[in-house]
Order: structure tokens, then C-alpha cells, then sequence
């Protein structure tokens, strides 16, 4: 009877045992399926990093000025009405380009992305500079200091506001800001959006909406894109 009792004690504890494996093994194994997901989901990521999947495209035509010095232009057109295709549009961009760059050297212009979707056009462009980007565009744009600029010409002959926070505020003689000789400025002719890689402080009150602290759009009140003027941005 002892005997049987220590038999069925031993059921008992290897059950214990074999329940106690069980649950380790399952835990185990939903763990390491956690750890694949993850594993996939980095995967996935990179991937689509590397081939531009995630990549955040304008929505309409705008120029970010870099720090470094280049500009980066993405160009959005209507693509309803072209009497060529995808294929002739990247092919005439990429001579035009290889042109450019065979005088002006190899890195002066590339071509970082175009796409058509639908009726839309989407082109991205990054200059090795302003220079390169009046040259290439034939549209006038210039960055530098304020000191600079005046040394190019640049007048600062406009009716100025200030901007806080991207809102704009109240008027200010441009010799306050000529004054500020180490802050930086953008000096176009052009209808589009403008981004610098900075906070905005002052900018020409004619054609200008706010768009953010760093970001101004450019548009004649009338509407008309061919119609230009002169415009100054101002930043730090």
C-alpha cells in the first residue's frame, strides 16, 4: 500500500514536471515568435527605407534650403495634358541634367526622384547650390548673409514684416534688419514655397502667407504664375 502510494507520488510530481515543461516550452516558443515578428518588421523597414517606400513627397512645388548650402526643389505639375510620356519627361530631365553637370560638375545637379501618378507629375531635384539652381531654372535665387548680400547688391528695398512663431507681425524698416549682419537670407523671384533650415524672423510683406516658422509660400494676389517679384526671407 506504501508503495503504491509513493508510486502515485511520483505520477503526481513527473505530471507536475511535464506541465511545468509544457507551459516553459510554450513560452519559449511565443517568445521567440515575438522576437521574428520583430525581426520582420525591422526587415520590412529597411527595405522599404532603402527603396524610397516611405519616402514623404510634396504636395505642391516648393524649395528647401538647406544648411549645407543646397537646394532641394520638388516640383509637383499637372501631368493631364502632356503630349509625352513618363519615359520622354525622365529622359529630357536627364540630359538637360547631364548637360548641365558636364560644365558645372558632376554633383552640381542630381536628380533624386520623379514619378507620375495619375495626372500629377512629381520631379525632385537637389542643387548643389543657389547658383546652380538660378542657372539650371533660369528663376533668380540667392542665399547668403545679410552681409553678403548686401555685398552682391541686394538693397533690401522692401516693406518688411516680422514673423513669430510663423505668424507674421508688424512692420520693420529694413535698416533693422541690414543692421543684423551675421543673420541669414534668401533672396528669390519666384511663386512657391520656400523652406529654410531655420526660424524665420522677418520676411517680405507683399505675396508672403506663412505657412510655419520656417516655411513662407510665395503667390501673387491675382493668381498669375508668370507674374514675379522680388522677395526676401530673412532668418536665423
Amino acid at each position: 500500500m506504501e508503495n503504491k502510494k509513493k508510486h502515485s507520488a511520483k505520477n503526481v510530481k513527473a505530471s507536475q514536471r511535464r506541465a511545468r515543461n509544457a507551459k516553459i516550452v510554450k513560452r519559449r516558443i511565443a517568445m521567440l515568435i515575438a522576437a521574428l515578428v520583430v525581426i520582420a518588421a525591422i526587415i520590412i523597414a529597411v527595405v522599404c527605407k532603402v527603396a524610397g517606400v516611405f519616402d514623404s513627397t510634396a504636395d505642391e512645388s516648393m524649395i528647401t534650403i538647406m544648411d549645407d548650402g543646397k537646394i532641394v526643389c520638388e516640383e509637383v505639375t499637372d501631368f493631364s495634358e502632356k503630349d509625352y510620356s513618363k519615359k520622354e519627361l525622365k529622359t529630357f530631365i536627364k540630359q538637360q541634367i547631364k548637360e548641365y553637370t558636364a560644365e558645372n560638375g558632376a554633383n552640381s545637379v542630381k536628380l533624386d526622384q520623379l514619378k507620375v501618378k495619375g495626372d500629377v507629375a512629381y520631379a525632385k531635384i537637389t542643387y548643389a547650390s543657389a547658383d546652380d539652381y538660378s542657372k539650371f531654372t533660369s528663376l533668380g535665387l540667392y542665399t547668403g548673409t545679410v552681409k553678403q548680400a548686401a555685398k552682391k547688391g541686394f538693397d533690401f528695398a522692401d516693406a518688411f514684416v516680422s514673423v513669430k512663431d510663423g505668424v507674421k507681425g508688424t512692420s520693420v524698416e529694413s535698416l533693422d534688419i541690414t543692421s543684423q549682419k551675421k543673420l541669414k537670407v534668401a533672396v528669390i523671384k519666384e511663386n512657391i514655397r520656400v523652406t529654410v533650415d531655420g526660424e524665420i524672423l522677418y520676411v517680405s510683406d507683399a505675396c508672403t502667407t506663412m505657412v510655419d516658422k520656417n516655411t513662407v509660400a510665395i503667390a501673387q494676389p491675382d493668381g498669375n504664375e508668370d507674374a514675379t517679384q522680388l522677395t526676401y526671407i530673412i532668418y536665423k
